[in-house]
């Protein structure tokens, strides 16, 4: 027989209680605030809690913002990020010898598309290689 049949007591079970506490209405808070504890009111005037479904677009609305303002203030390192992300999934997904023919034809296709525009600094660039 188990402890509990023999008349040991069982532990209590932890419990989680949700308080709500009523939010003030002044004239410091912003619209969209405002908008989201109106939509949060109940039928008696008290709020209840902020549902999953908010708190969580309310957070990735946040972190986007974030990451936009950090891509505007530092562009390049965004930029070069990005390409050696793009990068490695290439050479992780379909190889290094694929990537490298991938990136072969895209660099052909840049410099022919730059002749095609009357741009011949790849080609000019090709040629100071070479000449030496």
């Amino acid at each position: 027989m188990s402890d509990t049949a023999k008349g040991a007591q069982k532990a209590p079970k932890a419990v989680i209680e949700h308080v709500v506490e009523p939010v003030e209405g002044g004239a410091h808070a912003s619209s969209a605030e405002t908008g989201s504890r109106a939509s949060a009111a109940g039928a008696d005037g008290t709020t209840r809690p902020e549902t999953f479904h908010e708190a969580t677009f309310g957070f990735f609305r946040e972190l986007g913002r974030r990451m936009w303002e950090h891509a505007d203030a530092h562009p390049h390192a965004t930029l070069y990020g990005i390409m050696g992300f793009v990068l490695a999934v290439l050479i992780l997904v379909i190889g290094l010898w694929d990537t490298i023919v991938i990136a072969v034809f895209v660099g052909v296709g840049v410099v022919i598309g730059q002749m095609r525009d009357g741009d011949n600094a790849a080609v000019n660039f090709i040629r100071r290689l070479f000449d030496k």
